[in-house]
């Protein structure tokens, strides 16, 4: 099978986002409701400035701190999961089919949430060595750590693969198709630059700003996103590892 070029791969993503807007929807409505419950969290921590000094009092003020901490930790990763379920997913089903509903993004959400749960464990562990591995590699391990795990989530979404073999896959194809891989990453780097500093912008504008600076931000992701899951489908048959054989039969 001929391998389509990048060039091809970044027209026909943006071709798919243009006729399929609604694969932004979802990162702005988790975005938002994160963004609110955040919110609400900073108007009604307690201050502690100024208060009765004490050893109950500081372990009691620490200790709904923590916990309050916890809490937004998991919503974050609740909604990390459910944005990657529903973006991935729907961008999925639009390369395989030209089109694609929010539907498809709660399938995804249904059947790949405990995958993407385990490839973002896999994929914090072994960004923890790639942190400890900076200063002796002068960042290249961070560089590698994005190249090579570019595929993870699409593969444990669209793939249904689980959390290490999400992983091992995406190794498997940046090491086969590096030159592309590298491409596609640079590119993909520079496109979310420009989309950050276009979306801070429009940040500073007065009331509309916000929103247009959030729907710029998940424009940018979502095309990103279709740009990965279209190399993935490309290049997944090229380095399919072979089926294991079959249990011996009696």
């Amino acid at each position: 099978m001929q391998v389509p070029s990048v060039e091809n791969v970044f027209a026909r993503s943006w071709d798919l986002l243009v006729r399929n807007w609604v694969i932004i929807i979802p990162g702005i409505v988790v975005g938002l409701v994160i963004g609110i419950v955040a919110g609400l969290y900073d108007q009604t921590a307690p201050d502690t400035y100024g208060q009765p000094s004490g050893t109950a009092l500081t372990f009691a003020y620490g200790f709904g701190g923590f916990v309050s901490g916890v809490v937004l930790f998991v919503l974050a990763l609740a909604g990390y999961i459910v944005t990657q379920c529903y973006t991935v997913g729907m961008a999925g089903a639009a390369w395989q089919r030209g089109t694609t509903t929010l539907a498809d993004g709660t399938r995804a959400v249904n059947e790949d949430a405990g995958n993407v749960l385990l490839a973002a464990v896999y994929l914090f562990l072994v960004g923890i060595v790639a942190v400890v591995l900076a200063l002796p590699t002068l960042t290249l391990s961070l560089f590698a750590f994005y190249l090579f795990t570019l595929y993870t989530i699409p593969s444990a979404v669209v793939g249904n693969h689980r959390g290490w073999f999400a992983l091992r896959e995406s190794f498997a194809i940046a090491r086969a198709r590096f030159g592309t891989t590298l491409i596609i990453g640079i590119l993909i780097g520079l496109l979310q630059l420009v989309g950050r500093l276009i979306a801070h912008i429009f940040s500073i504008a007065p009331l509309l700003g916000p929103i247009i600076s959030a729907i710029i931000t998940q424009i940018v992701i979502a095309y990103a996103v279709l740009v990965i899951v279209g190399e993935y489908l490309i290049l997944r048959p090229q380095v399919a590892e072979p089926a294991p054989p079959p249990p011996p039969t009696y």
